[in-house]
């Protein structure tokens, strides 16, 4: 009460729309107002924000005609529009760093036109935020419109509420009154009538919204659930990814270079060597071939890629067989036996790099060696190691190291594919078959992944009871050394133990039961003996 009675009366310019005074925010079309929510309720409930989702199904962008008090006429697709008017009340009105009341003298009409689903929620979540959006940094999906005077136009009529009461026309006319209300201005206002007037032009930042031709094509369409790229995106990315399901020499060359350095790394156990062929392996290009192929069911794109991977995989088996028949070494290497126990910690890693690679290929601004060198480190070592198994006749290390290969192949086919289907590339009716496909072979390898990932959670688990460091088995001090597990029936653990004076099958004993007891069921113990002077 003390505030109004201190703040003097005011003069303050009044916007009209279709010659009724608002003294909120006009709501055109859907942009927040599905049912039950409502764009002028400050405080909204989270029944009600999950209610306004029910109708996402139904959201589509319509056709309006809109003209300026400078007769500048825009033809745009939206989903809807906010008109901003004196109060900052409303939950649009109070997300932006600048003032949108008529303070300048002009209507603020704010456009929202997202071009799927996904956009819109973003768009929904970002107003939630507490931080402020800025004017001269619009979100993608929206766009600003300042003038005097606004006529908006509609061939299909158009809902809006006006101050929370329904209404329905088929032109709507917005006009800024200099000077016509006399107000008390409460907290809600923030008016600033020190504010300079504008200069009378217009403003219009319409962003990525669509226009004219790209309007009409749009209109009365439902909304994707995923954004659809643009003609020119997927012609360009189309045309190179075509270039990729033909073996030119150049790949082929490169292929076996590339398994010749990996295998030179494997035999050293030298990891730099191993990063280097990395690098230099060219299976990024038919990879993301054949997950757009996926994507887009495009037989001809699936066949060729598929062609040039077996050529690139032939080449590396052959090298790797070759290479281990002539190499006198005949023992597996660390860098080796890293690739024969698969889990699914590098079907994680094999999805990883499809992703990278898609968006790699999808931006023209990222180097696409990134993410090439993301997708060589998860096929070119475990190809060079099934090449050393089948030349050794090791068939345990070439069925680990091919399911390895394989896993990693299908994962990244079936990441890579989602990433087109989600950056528009690919409309999902036409991806539902590719992407069951991938995701089948993905649920059969994921069989075997998971039971060695199981064995490896359960290595660890045992491996944590085993003791440490000094202790007394039998009445002598013992250190206990260097511990691995290999989980079977019973488990089998194997450790290094050393004491100043000689051990005897008694202290080994003592070990085994105290591992025993803090497992909880037998194990075989497998221990190394040292006497330590």
């Amino acid at each position: 009460l003390s505030y109004y009675a201190s703040a003097p009366v005011i003069a303050v310019d009044a916007i009209t729309c279709n010659g009724e005074l608002v003294f909120s925010s006009v709501v055109i079309g859907r942009v927040l107002s599905l049912r039950p929510y409502d764009i002028n309720r400050p405080q909204t409930t989270w029944s009600q924000f999950t209610g306004a989702l029910k109708g996402l199904g139904k959201l589509g962008l319509r056709n309006y005609r809109l003209t300026t008090a400078k007769e500048q006429t825009i033809q745009l697709a939206a989903l809807g529009m906010v008109a901003v008017g004196q109060t900052q009340s409303s939950l649009v009105g109070r997300r932006f760093d600048e003032n949108l009341a008529v303070a300048d003298g002009r209507v603020s009409l704010l456009a929202l036109a997202p071009r799927s689903i996904a956009s819109y929620l973003l768009f929904m979540l970002r107003l939630l935020l507490p931080w402020k959006i800025s004017l001269s940094k619009l979100p993608a999906s929206l766009g600003l419109i300042q003038s005097q005077r606004l006529h908006l136009e509609s061939p299909q009529g158009m809902e809006y509420l006006l101050d929370g009461k329904p209404v329905h026309a088929n032109e709507i006319e917005f006009q800024v009154l200099e000077e016509r209300l006399s107000l008390l201005p409460g907290p809600a206002l923030q008016l600033r009538p020190d504010t300079p007037r504008g200069s009378g032009k217009d403003t219009v930042r319409l962003n990525h919204i669509p226009e004219d031709e790209g309007a009409l094509a749009l209109a009365d369409q439902s909304l994707p659930l995923f954004p659809h790229a643009t003609d020119e995106e997927y012609r360009g990315l189309f045309t190179s990814l075509r270039e990729n399901t033909t073996p030119s020499s150049s790949y082929q060359v490169l292929m076996v270079l590339s398994v010749m350095l990996a295998l030179t790394g494997l035999y050293a156990n030298s990891a730099p060597v191993i990063i280097g062929a990395m690098i230099l392996a060219p299976l990024m290009a038919p990879i993301i071939t054949l997950a757009m192929g996926l994507a887009r069911s495009e037989t001809n794109l699936i066949r060729g890629a598929m062609y040039t991977l077996v050529v690139g995989i032939a080449w590396g088996l052959g090298c790797a067989v070759l290479l281990a028949w002539a190499m006198p070494l005949e023992f597996p290497t660390p860098e080796m036996k890293a690739r024969m126990s698969p889990t699914l910690l590098d079907l994680l890693v094999a999805v990883v790099s499809g992703m990278a690679g898609a968006y790699a290929h999808a931006k023209e601004e990222i180097a696409k060696s990134l993410a090439g060198v993301a997708i060589a480190v998860a096929l070119v070592p475990p190809l060079s190691v099934a090449g050393i198994g089948l030349g050794w006749g090791d068939w345990e290390m070439a069925r680990g190291a091919f399911l390895l290969l394989t896993t990693n192949l299908v994962g990244i086919a079936l990441a890579a594919s989602v990433s087109f289907l989600i950056l528009g590339f690919a409309p999902f009716h036409r991806a539902r078959k590719g992407l069951a496909v991938s995701l089948l072979l993905v649920l059969i390898i994921s069989a075997p992944l998971s039971v060695a990932f199981a064995h490896l959670v359960q290595q660890g688990r045992i491996q944590e009871q085993v003791p440490r460091g000094s202790l007394v088995l039998a009445g002598q001090a013992v250190e206990v050394g260097q511990v691995s597990v290999r989980v079977g029936e019973p488990h089998l653990v194997r450790v290094t133990l050393s004491s100043p004076r000689q051990l005897e099958a008694v202290h080994v004993d003592a070990l085994k039961q105290i591992i025993s007891e803090r497992v909880g069921e037998p194990v075989e113990l497998e221990a190394q003996l040292n006497m330590r002077r």
